[in-house]
């Protein structure tokens, strides 16, 4: 069964995709990578634990 809602969890303002969902803003997108991007990876963890989501 299909879950019953889809989040995005992301940094970037959603005015700045395309109609594909592809980030077109001015931001730097790899800035993400490495301690902050496993701190987001750990948050999405607890909020799925603390809602008893078993997987993602």
């Amino acid at each position: 069964m299909p879950p019953a809602f889809v989040h995005r969890i992301t940094k970037y303002d959603p005015a700045d995709r395309d109609e594909h969902g592809n980030y077109t803003g001015a931001e730097d997108t790899v800035s993400d990578h490495g301690p902050i991007e496993a701190a987001y990876l750990a948050a999405i963890a607890a909020f799925a634990e603390a809602s008893g989501i078993d997987r993602l």
